[in-house]
């Protein structure tokens, strides 16, 4: 095996075409809450606006941050020299993206409402498609 990280040897679910399948979805999911929930006069929309947005912005950050952490360490693991565990930046990147899903969760406790609600579960869409969008940029640049 060289030491070039190249796209075959990454998994199933880091090509190209997962990566669009999954921003879709989520997108769509996204526009399908939204219509659910616009429904209901009653909910404030801007819950649902401000948790897809810094949804998106964490998962940027997380999808960056684990994009970082394979290009340095994948073929580590792959060549069984480290588990992903052992890599540099492997736990505080855990400890990250269970605090940044975490956070629903806590919302959820916290809730004084159901357009926070409403919002919580936009975040969740936000981050899954923020995430994605990173790493489908960062395996773009890998070569083939």
């Amino acid at each position: 095996m060289n030491n070039k990280l190249s796209r075959r040897l990454l998994p199933f679910y880091m090509k190209l075409p997962v990566f669009w399948a999954f921003i879709i979805v989520t997108f769509i999911g996204e526009v399908l809450w939204v219509a659910a929930i616009s429904k209901f006069p009653w909910l404030d929309l801007r819950w649902s606006s401000f948790g897809y947005a810094f949804g998106i912005v964490l998962g940027f950050i997380n999808g960056k941050w684990t994009s970082r952490l394979w290009e340095k360490s994948y073929l580590q693991v792959l060549k069984r020299e480290i588990t992903f565990w052992q890599a540099k930046g492997a736990k505080s990147l855990t400890y990250f993206t269970c605090f940044a899903l975490g956070l629903p969760v806590v919302g959820i406790i916290l809730i004084r409402s159901m357009a926070q609600l409403a919002g919580i579960q936009s975040y969740v869409f936000g981050f899954v498609g923020g995430m994605n969008v990173a790493l489908l940029l960062w395996v773009r640049r890998i070569p083939k």
